[in-house]
């Protein structure tokens, strides 16, 4: 199926926002779901930890999305 997306991430809002830009810079499209802010905006509050989202793709670029987050995952270990 061609519109089924696939959850890549699950955790803070800033890492999902960084996750996105990287995704966005190499021409995968993504959707994060901020599930505060989801709530906030349909007016009550969610049971969610603050500033937690999820980042999605499609399962055509899921493979290559995964790969991303795993360099990713890796340059932040060096870093450390």
């Amino acid at each position: 199926m061609d519109n089924e997306i696939k959850q890549i991430y699950a955790g803070s809002v800033v890492n999902a926002e960084f996750i996105g830009s990287v995704l966005e810079e190499n021409d995968i499209q993504f959707l994060i779901r901020n599930f505060q802010e989801e709530s906030l905006v349909a007016g009550w509050a969610a049971n969610v930890i603050k500033g937690e989202a999820s980042v999605y793709v499609f399962a055509k670029d899921y493979d290559r999305a995964m790969l991303l987050l795993d360099e990713i995952q890796k340059s932040h270990i060096e870093e450390e």
